[in-house]
């Protein structure tokens, strides 16, 4: 008989706070976009974002599970784009990866829109938007998630 551990004591989901604009964020609530766009991306794997819609929203609005991550070039990532629904036209994808020979598509599901959208100052002290990305402890997880079941004051 043979026991995998890996099965009995699975790893901890690791979680990140992401920055997206409102206009895209709006798209992904909707389901229309189905991948974000990175120019870098993390070095661990990441399994749930957190989104963070910026200016002038500026709240803790989702939680999304991470399908897949593929690098690759910019007309490498228009084409998954149109396959998977990335959201975005081909001029832009190739305006955002202007000068990089490689960028990221974040492929994405499981959109879980909070009810109560979450100030990240009721979170995080001396908050500041992460530019591309903020590992998440599994303490501030919780803190976002139990603020976004109360009812807004």
């Amino acid at each position: 008989m043979t026991t995998r551990t890996k099965d009995l004591f699975p790893m901890p989901l690791r979680v990140a706070l992401i920055s997206i604009r409102p206009c895209f964020v709006e798209k992904i609530l909707s389901g229309e976009k189905k991948l974000e766009f990175r120019r870098s991306w993390a070095a661990e794997p990441v399994d749930v974002l957190v989104i963070y819609s910026s200016a002038p929203t500026q709240r803790i609005v989702a939680t999304v599970n991470i399908v897949g991550v593929t690098e690759g070039s910019p007309t490498a990532l228009w084409e998954l784009a149109k396959e998977k629904g990335g959201g975005v036209s081909r001029q832009l994808i190739y305006d955002y990866f202007a000068g990089k020979k490689t960028g990221y598509a974040i492929e994405i599901a499981d959109v879980l829109e909070f009810e109560h959208p979450v100030d990240p100052k009721k979170v995080f002290k001396d908050f500041l938007p992460p530019q591309s990305f903020r590992y998440l402890d599994g303490k501030d997880y919780r803190k976002i998630l139990q603020q976004s079941w109360k009812a807004s004051a």
